[in-house]
């Protein structure tokens, strides 16, 4: 059974673990440190994570001051079982709920992530960098 709940700090090793642990990832050779999941998750957003078994094996996080969607990573042997999909509902509505009208978020083209974004509402918004998209969906097409 899959849980969902707030992250914790205490949850940072574990959300580094899975974002260098995805196949999709063009994103995973970046320099992404503790600190930066510090702000992501206390100064700039909030992240909710999915648990199995008491394990952490997905997460997302979301910035309303830079009205963004920073991540949402599965860990691979979670894939295909609506984790993502889940995840994301739970962030869009936080997003949401802090008064944004509309959030974006960016991903390489052809992926299972764009895959997903696209059948929740999300419209393609143009190139966001060499080899990235950006989405964005508002609130109204929810």
């Amino acid at each position: 059974m899959i849980e969902y709940r707030p992250a914790q700090l205490a949850d940072i090793p574990a959300l580094m673990e899975i974002r260098g642990a995805v196949k999709e990832n063009r994103l995973v050779t970046l320099t992404i440190g503790h600190a930066d999941y510090v702000q992501a998750l206390t100064v700039d957003g909030r992240a909710f994570v999915a648990e199995a078994d008491g394990r952490v094996v997905g997460f997302v996080c979301g910035r309303p001051a830079k009205k963004d969607v920073w991540a949402l990573f599965v860990h691979p042997e979670h894939e295909g079982r609506g984790i993502g999909s889940a995840l994301m509902e739970l962030i869009e509505a936080w997003m949401f709920e802090q008064g944004l009208e509309e959030m974006t978020l960016s991903t390489a083209p052809g992926t299972r992530a764009e895959r997903l974004y696209l059948r929740r509402g999300w419209m393609d918004d143009g190139a966001a960098g060499q080899a990235e998209q950006r989405y964005r969906l508002a609130k109204h097409r929810r």
